[in-house]
């Protein structure tokens, strides 16, 4: 049998099936990391045409050449003609009505220097980064609107319990997407759900992406008093003290009577990165537990983990706030003031019911 017979009998034993039809949305993703590579997997299920923005040479080679990226998730699949890859962020940009930010907060500022406010206050935008713009200590969609003039109206937030691990074995996952325009939220909605993304809608969209924020904090706590030997037990006592300075501080910022922080947005959320082996947030305080200094702790991390920048940034705003928020406050002490782990952490263990 020559090649050709080979080909066309190996054809023969795949089923036939009818290519679903993708949406014509023009989207360009901002990021290169795990959770951006695994929301290039969910979109390419949905759209036809997306632009990536990646900031190292090496992802532009493995895409175009081999379609994997060789730094983050590399077992998924990206079909180079289906995803054009880039390092010109202007040229990203340019090509796409929605963008999904994925960049790291820590590194957002920079990342959207190159950017004329013309450029971006037209498009709608997506924010799947979760953390505190530290250069000017607000939240994604507050730097927007103030930076770039972004109406509120044209963004959205998309988070859940949803580790990308997970998401790129396919694994079922929710996320839901929140904004304050109805069609935009459920437009969004439509680009992430597929067979194993369920979606869901909200207009919560300050209290959703501040709670994204705190939950990498709480699961930076959690991990550190994994690391220090504390048991299951405890850690379930103090998530769900977690989730009262959570209601109190989300409501305290931006009221809302009929939040539900049970719902998976803000639970789920939390108890995924408090518990789950992929976290970062976790793995990072975990090391501090375990005596690791912070300094060597950062440069040990792969990853960035944004519970760090943020528990400062959190800080600062709480000085105007003037809430009471004990847990978020200690886990600054011992990142940023160099209290002793061990004593702060017991001290503040002495509160909790």
């Amino acid at each position: 049998m020559n090649s050709l017979e080979l080909e066309q009998f190996e054809n023969q034993l795949i089923p036939l099936r009818k290519k679903k039809s993708r949406m014509r949305y023009r989207v360009a993703v901002i990021g290169g990391g795990t959770w951006a590579t695994a929301i290039i997997k969910i979109l390419s299920t949905n759209l036809e045409h997306i632009h990536w923005w990646v900031r190292e040479p090496e992802i532009v080679e493995g895409v175009t050449k081999y379609g994997h990226n060789p730094l983050y998730l590399s077992s998924v699949f990206i079909n180079p003609k289906e995803v054009k890859v880039t390092q010109d962020i202007r040229q990203a940009v340019a090509k796409a009505d929605y963008i999904v930010i994925v960049s790291p907060s820590a590194f957002l500022h920079k990342t959207l220097e190159p950017l004329q406010k013309s450029k971006l206050n037209r498009k709608k935008i997506i924010i799947a980064v979760k953390g505190i713009v530290p250069e000017t200590m607000q939240v994604v969609t507050e730097y927007l609107r103030t930076q770039f003039s972004i109406p509120l109206g044209n963004m959205a937030v998309v988070s859940g319990p949803s580790h990308a691990e997970e998401v790129s074995q396919e694994k079922l996952s929710f996320l839901t997407s929140a904004s304050t325009n109805s069609d935009l939220a459920e437009t969004v909605a439509r680009f992430f759900k597929n067979r194993y993304v369920r979606t869901s809608v909200s207009n919560d969209i300050m209290g959703v992406e501040l709670a994204v924020v705190l939950k990498n904090i709480y699961a930076l706590g959690a991990g550190i008093y994994s690391g220090l030997g504390y048991g299951d037990n405890f850690i379930a006592c103090y998530i769900a003290n977690c989730l009262k300075e959570m209601k109190r501080f989300v409501n305290q910022m931006y009221f809302r009577e009929e939040r539900q922080l049970s719902d998976s947005v803000y639970l789920g959320d939390l108890l995924v990165t408090a518990y789950s082996k992929y976290s970062r947030n976790r793995m990072f305080g975990n090391m501090i537990g375990h005596g690791l200094s912070v300094k060597v702790t950062l440069l040990e991390m792969k990853m960035v983990a944004e519970g760090y920048y943020a528990s400062r940034c959190i800080h600062e705003i709480n000085k105007e706030e003037q809430a009471s928020i004990p847990i978020l406050e200690a886990i600054y002490n011992v990142l940023y003031e160099n209290i002793p782990v061990a004593a702060e952490m017991k001290r503040l263990s002495e509160y909790f019911i």
